[in-house]
């Protein structure tokens, strides 16, 4: 199959380079130095299941570049879906397939009102990749974890046959017959505890070492549960026992890419992430008091990254 990786950070690069190793043609779409080195040094992958370099991968900022492909994999942020949305025409053919690996429950909305809900799916993926510096990815956890399927919930065999494209590159995957209620509780597990560890500059470990910030992250879980319920999903009866579970299985050390952001001075995903939930809750009449404290409380240095100008310093045109 004929790949495009739009967004070769860290995640889009990992499946990027799994995908070619198991024989399948990929084109890479990355800017900056990171293109650069690409395009001069190969793509390098370290990873706990496997060392991997390419070579010569087909790089490019240009769309164009690669042309109509079977799988647009969409890994960007997703505050830059609607940016990228005109640019990405040149990859989607009569018979493409969109797949957003992104955070957040409103991106494959958005790709299906550009492209046709027939042809974008709804995605998730559970892995911890990073830039380690440009041309550099460094996989984190021994495990990589994909699930998507159609909008409307239905099964079909396109959908089947790219989870197993998955699952024979190494990535354990799952064709979902109910996305949208995986991706409120794939929400549910960063968006519970990210925002408060940027206003705590504190890492899950210590987060979940501090029995007020637990208390916080837990009503915080149960304000998510009742937004979701309130727009329909089924969520797992145990899903907060689920989480607190994963949480204590990863390490002490972990971060969240929205509170990196944050902490970093970079626009973030935080209107994804705890500003959807404060929305969906206000629509709903459900209240969000920890989630309106922490996405109100960040907004400040959101806007800051983003050049807002009520925000700039004194002085500054």
């Amino acid at each position: 199959m004929r790949f495009a990786i739009y967004g070769a950070g860290g995640l889009g690069a990992y499946y990027g380079v799994r995908l070619t190793e198991a024989g399948h043609d990929v084109g890479f779409i990355a800017r900056g130095p990171h293109l650069e080195a690409i395009r001069d040094k190969g793509l390098t992958l370290h990873s706990p299941v496997g060392d991997a370099h390419l070579c010569r991968p087909l790089a490019t900022g240009e769309p164009s570049e690669i042309g109509a492909v079977d799988v647009v994999v969409v890994a960007v942020k997703t505050w830059q879906v609607a940016e990228i949305l005109e640019t990405m025409r040149p990859l989607v053919g009569d018979s493409t397939l969109i797949v957003p690996f992104l955070n957040g429950v409103e991106a494959p909305d958005v790709l299906a009102g550009a492209f046709g809900e027939d042809r974008v799916l709804g995605g998730l993926s559970r892995i911890f990749c990073e830039i380690e510096s440009p041309g550099v990815i460094r996989h984190l956890n021994p495990g990589a974890y994909v699930e998507f399927g159609l909008l409307d919930g239905q099964l079909s065999d396109p959908v089947e046959s790219l989870r197993q494209v998955f699952e024979d590159a190494g990535v354990e995957a799952k064709a979902s017959s109910n996305i949208r209620t995986a991706l409120w509780e794939k929400l549910m597990m960063v968006g519970s505890w990210a925002g408060l560890g940027a206003l705590s500059r504190s890492t899950l470990g210590e987060v979940c070492a501090q029995p007020e910030l637990v208390e916080m992250v837990d009503r915080a879980m149960e304000e998510g549960i009742r937004v979701g319920q309130s727009r329909g999903y089924l969520l797992n009866e145990k899903l907060k026992e689920n989480l607190w579970g994963f949480y204590q299985g990863l390490p002490h050390d972990t971060t969240a890419s929205m509170m990196r952001d944050i902490l970093n001075g970079k626009p973030s995903e935080l209107d994804a992430w705890n500003g959807v939930i404060v929305r969906f809750g206000r629509e709903a009449g459900v209240p969000t008091p920890v989630h309106a404290f922490t996405y109100h409380a960040l907004l400040p240095m959101e806007r800051r990254a983003r050049g807002d100008a009520l925000y700039r310093a004194p002085g500054r045109s």
